[in-house]
């Protein structure tokens, strides 16, 4: 395709030439030269399809319609045994060729109508005397790769054009091409990716990631699988020195997103790396069933305050211990990365009635989130508002998802300014993809499409059962203890046993054993007077080996 050329000096001047007449024979000539210049240049740019082409024209002439559909079947065969063997390296140059096929059919076709209509081709007027005509500048298509959901196309960008530029036509190019989404990626200086998606590949729901073993996605606690993204690869949370606002309507999926972050830190809270101090507002009616698996659980507001006033203790302490020491917290059994959960955070910062529990929430969580990173307090938050007003300080997170949004003014104000435009449409997301929507980081330019896996009930007993911390239970029977003969003894085993206030007990003279039967019948009486007889525990042997 042309391209500018930026040394001219002066532009083009209107102007009449002259006539020439020139002999047929050398118009054909220049024809025919024209001609055989632009076959130079296809074989040069496709030198495969082009080496294919002449290579089975050959055979065909020499052999026949016959040989040439035995030769095609010997291709189909040894295609069929080389996916056999290795299906890797089978798909990449599939898709490899199938790109090529589309992008000599599909998209450069429509390529020049498409730019011109949506204003990224540069058109500068050429005019002469008689009639006015257009010198065209078209972007140039570099490369394409094409999968099972998407075909994306490296296009170099013409002077004064930005990746925002494309961005604002992703819509229209959707709609030339026919295609389910377009977005547009920012690549290298004066390139960008635009991504054409071709079908849905999150339209089903995300089974969970295994958490242990050999095929576990990710790399510890700065990249947690907690579901897929749309190009077909995990989604990769990083949490360990982060912090994570999920932001979405009712109903979107909020839920899928905390617990599948909670499912995959089971391993480290069973082997003591992570510590879970969760925070549920609605009365514990959405986290409690993970209970076992939580170092703190609270679900009223006297209890959440106290809760987030003692990680804000947890995170001085720390901080003054890694003080010249260390600038990011390294989890440890002794001292494990503190993951705080708040379900429905506007309910700590806009709906507090109470003066006294609002204040303290106020000073607390704006603590814990500009300071609590390096320490290793992170926080993990939900909220269905996520407007100003309900939450003043969104911005102190670096990881944001915006989920299915009512309004597609609160997509800019998660994700932020311009977010919309390159994109993330949370508003169209469908009612019944749970878990979809679009994350970013900070540092990344574009928004990424998600969805979070979905652990049903079952699931979450499972994690619970297998990862839950175990409760504080004796190991093993009580040690056998002598039987005791006399009230000094049965004293000093009794402070073995944990009565610490028998201390305070004056303790009993032993007092001689009466051999005489007594013959009153108010001997009870007389037993129980001060200076009664003590009988000998020995009688009735060891009464600590029945519990």
């Amino acid at each position: 395709m042309p391209r500018i050329n930026g040394d001219r000096r002066l532009p083009s001047l209107p102007a009449r030439y002259d006539k020439i007449q020139v002999p047929l024979w050398v118009l054909v000539v220049g024809l025919v030269a024209r001609l055989l210049g632009r076959l130079v240049r296809l074989a040069v740019r496709h030198p495969f399809a082009v080496a294919t082409l002449v290579i089975g024209t050959a055979f065909y002439r020499s052999t026949g319609l016959l040989g040439f559909g035995l030769l095609a079947g010997v291709v189909v065969l040894v295609a069929v045994v080389w996916r056999l063997v290795h299906r890797c390296s089978f798909d990449r140059a599939a898709w490899w060729a199938w790109g090529r096929v589309r992008l000599a059919f599909v998209y450069r076709r429509r390529w020049r109508a498409a730019t011109v209509h949506c204003g990224l081709a540069i058109r500068i007027p050429a005019s002469n005397a008689e009639q006015v005509t257009f010198d065209e500048y078209f972007p140039r298509i570099r490369t394409i790769r094409a999968s099972r959901t998407l075909d994306s196309l490296w296009v170099e960008l013409l002077p004064g054009h930005t990746p925002e530029t494309w961005a604002e036509q992703a819509e229209a190019l959707r709609h030339v091409y026919r295609a389910r989404a377009c977005r547009v990626r920012s690549g290298r200086v004066g390139f960008v990716w635009v991504d054409f998606y071709r079908r849905d590949p999150l339209a089903q729901p995300v089974a969970p990631y295994p958490v242990d073993g050999p095929d576990v996605p990710g790399g510890g606690l700065e990249n947690l699988a907690v579901g897929r993204r749309e190009d077909g690869r995990p989604w990769l949370l990083p949490l360990r020195g982060s912090h994570v606002l999920v932001a979405g309507a009712t109903g979107s999926g909020k839920g899928s997103v905390l617990w599948s972050l909670i499912r995959e830190l089971g391993p480290a809270v069973r082997d003591g790396l992570v510590e879970l101090w969760v925070c549920d507002p609605k009365g514990g009616m959405e986290l409690a069933a993970g209970s076992p698996l939580f170092a703190r659980f609270a679900y009223d507001l006297p209890a959440i305050a106290d809760l987030l006033d003692d990680a804000v203790s947890r995170m001085r302490a720390r901080a003054d211990a890694l003080r010249g020491v260390a600038r990011l917290h390294r989890p440890t059994r002794d001292e494990p990365l503190i993951v705080v959960v708040v379900d429905e955070i506007a309910a700590l910062t806009a709906y507090v009635t109470d003066r006294d529990l609002k204040r303290r929430l106020s000073a607390s969580l704006p603590l814990l989130l500009s300071q609590g990173r390096a320490p290793g307090v992170v926080v993990v938050a939900a909220v269905q508002d996520p407007r100003k007003e309900t939450l003043p300080f969104r911005d102190l997170f670096p990881v944001r998802v915006a989920l299915r949004l009512v309004e597609a003014e609160q997509v800019d104000l998660v994700l932020g300014d311009g977010a919309h435009d390159k994109g993330a449409r949370c508003e169209d997301i469908p009612t019944g993809q749970q878990g979809t929507g679009y994350v970013t980081e900070d540092g990344a330019a574009e928004p990424l499409r998600v969805r979070a896996c979905w652990p049903d009930d079952d699931e979450i007993r499972r994690t619970v059962d297998r990862y839950g911390i175990p409760t504080a239970e004796p190991v093993g029977d009580p040690p056998a203890l002598p039987a005791p003969t006399v009230t000094q003894e049965l004293v000093e085993l009794l402070r073995l046993r944990g009565f610490d206030h028998i201390d305070a007990l004056p303790v009993p003279a032993r007092r001689r054993r009466r051999t005489t039967r007594p013959r009153a019948r108010w001997a009870w009486r007389r037993g129980s007077r001060p200076g009664g007889w003590v009988p000998d525990l020995t009688e009735y042997g060891n009464p600590w080996d029945h519990r």
